[in-house]
């Protein structure tokens, strides 16, 4: 155990807090009333109650505990480092959540942003012409249209209805979500996934396939981004489009970030990214992530932010691809399967 790296968590899952002690980490945990029965005796004795819908309180009770224990690093249940008690990280994790935020800082960088936009109605020209042809504009209903020139721009304004739209500069390129684990400014690199449009939803493989130069590059690029806007602690998923220039900053998500593809890093490569950086803030060795198998999953249109998705494994990605192909509309369990003899779905 490191001695001195002292963790809050603040009103985290029973499994996350499991985790948590099962690393050794020295821990602390802020809940509500109604889970003390929940936690049992998990860490009784190192735990502070509190109604989470009074702020005031919350906020309260965090300081006193961080004050008092001398906590170190503090994570709300997501992952995010939150607690304005601890500030460094806590303003770094808010700029890299607020992607207007983050672009500013990033505008000068090497690494600008995609240019992004919600408007309406007559307000779709000026916002184009902020970002510059060509874009995609994408509705409500999740229809999206790419315009090269100002004229197919005036005819679908014609036809359009007054939205909102999301526009975005228009980046040709496939896109990958890099996760990251960060700790004392030092950011590991736990998975590349990669993610991409379908005819049925939203599809992601990991691991990525990048050759060896891109996979550098991309990895750098993730790096200087969360150096330049300070993040010296936390997980992160970062989404980038990996362009002939180079590698484009679409977002960047503080905490343990999309549910699908952390299952994903677990099936392929048997890494926890929960796990892992409570073992690193207990001062264990963290293991290389090495996948030798592939895993990939499908939201659907109809439910994008839903449970409910298509996942498969096997020792190809063009066997993935088929299984989720053939399994496409069929939802499985979320528990991720126990056995790898062979491909399955």
């Amino acid at each position: 155990m490191n001695a001195d790296i002292r963790l809050l968590l603040c009103f985290p899952s029973v499994s996350l807090a499991r985790k948590a002690v099962r690393s050794g980490v020295d821990l602390r945990l802020v809940i509500a009333e109604d889970e003390r029965q929940a936690f049992g005796t998990l860490a009784s004795d190192h735990t502070d109650v509190v109604d989470p819908d009074d702020k005031s309180a919350v906020t309260r009770t965090v300081a006193k505990v961080v004050q008092d224990h001398r906590i170190t690093h503090v994570l709300a249940s997501d992952g995010f480092p939150a607690a304005q008690t601890v500030p460094d990280s806590a303003g770094a994790a808010r700029i890299l959540a607020e992607d207007d935020r983050l672009a500013e800082v990033l505008a000068t960088s090497r690494y600008p942003m995609i240019r992004r936009a919600t408007a309406t109605g007559a307000d779709v020209s000026e916002a184009v012409a902020r970002i510059g042809l060509p874009v995609m504009i994408r509705s409500g209903q999740r229809e999206e249209v790419v315009l090269r020139r100002s004229a197919e721009l005036a005819e679908w304004l014609n036809g359009a209805e007054q939205g909102p739209f999301e526009i975005a500069e228009f980046v040709i390129g496939p896109e990958v979500v890099i996760t990251t684990l960060t700790l004392d400014g030092m950011h590991r690199v736990v998975g590349a996934t990669a993610k991409w449009m379908t005819s049925g939803g939203v599809r992601y493989l990991h691991p990525a396939e990048l050759a060896e130069p891109v996979s550098r590059e991309t990895r750098a690029t993730v790096a200087a981004v969360l150096d330049l806007v300070g993040y010296e602690f936390g997980p992160a998923e970062t989404t980038l489009v990996l362009s002939e220039r180079g590698p484009r900053v679409v977002s960047v998500r503080p905490g343990f970030g999309t549910r699908t593809i952390a299952r994903l890093i677990e099936i392929a490569a048997g890494v926890d990214v929960q796990t892992e950086l409570f073992r690193a803030l207990a001062g264990g060795q963290v293991r290389p992530s090495s996948a030798r198998w592939f895993a990939g999953a499908e939201h659907t249109h109809a439910a994008p932010d839903s449970a409910l998705y298509v996942v498969a494994e096997g020792p190809t990605p063009e066997t993935v691809e088929a299984l989720l192909d053939r399994g496409r509309g069929v939802a499985l369990s979320p528990d991720p399967p126990s056995r790898r003899s062979g491909p399955t779905a």
